[in-house]
């Protein structure tokens, strides 16, 4: 009985693992799809903390937080690897703020519209970005303890929807040039905009400095970057791109 139990159990264990490589041999992805936003003819800055682009297959249902996410950098660029298989496209379901002519909104709360790519090679992509304000002449100073920085907006006039307020402006610092959104070292401040085209917003040295935000933190520069907060959009802002900052005091 113990050698037919011990038999049996054998046939067992070789079915399931011939099962498994049965299920496991499948080709990995191998088509690349990559491109960049583009505003202008430049590229866009972009927060590499948050997601924007999502696909989906048929079948799997496009519901919020479905799909697939690809990775945009901070300057705007993406790539993902994908099956040969048919794939549709789309933008993450929030308020964002700026457009995408490839992508229509069908509503608010409602999504956008998607685009379908059968990938059976490499494809590249660009994806034009309307803002509803551009961050331009970007430059910090050292001030009281304070590192200041100062920008110019515009406000842009060719998006569908209006430009809406801006009652934000923030800024984070970083010991590397990776600067986004999840980095603690930052700092607010509320706006009233009156169509001004200069707008500040400082941090103190010291935040720098703290241990809580990075460790053993004696660097006599920075890598900073600001961004712009509008009405109705507090997840996502629009960033300036990412600038560094000299000889700053260690003590």
């Amino acid at each position: 009985m113990k050698i037919k139990s011990i038999i049996a159990a054998t046939f067992v264990i070789l079915g399931f693992t011939m099962t498994s490589c049965e299920y496991d041999n499948y080709d990995a992805p191998s088509y690349v799809f990559s491109g960049q936003l583009k505003c202008d003819g430049e590229n866009f800055p972009f927060d590499s903390n948050r997601g924007l682009l999502r696909v989906f297959q048929k079948g799997y249902g496009k519901v919020d937080g479905g799909g697939t996410g690809i990775r945009t950098n901070d300057e705007g660029h993406y790539q993902q690897l994908f099956f040969d298989a048919e794939y549709k496209m789309t933008l993450v379901n929030k308020a964002l703020p700026f457009e995408l002519p490839d992508f229509e909104s069908l509503g608010a709360g409602k999504g956008y519209d998607s685009i379908t790519y059968h990938f059976n090679s490499n494809v590249t992509q660009d994806f034009e970005v309307r803002p509803y304000y551009k961050l331009k002449n970007l430059n910090a100073e050292l001030k009281n303890g304070n590192i200041v920085a100062t920008f110019n907006i515009e406000k842009m006039t060719n998006t569908v929807k209006a430009a809406p307020k801006i009652v934000k402006t923030r800024i984070w610092l970083s010991t590397s040039s990776l600067v986004n959104s999840g980095i603690k070292c930052t700092r607010s401040s509320d706006v009233e905009y009156i169509d001004d085209t200069t707008l500040q917003v400082y941090i103190p040295l010291s935040e720098y400095r703290k241990k809580e935000n990075f460790i053993d933190n004696y660097r006599t520069y920075a890598f900073y970057r600001v961004a712009i907060e509008l009405e109705g959009m507090n997840e996502y802002f629009l960033f300036s791109t990412i600038k560094k900052i000299e000889n700053l005091p260690v003590e």
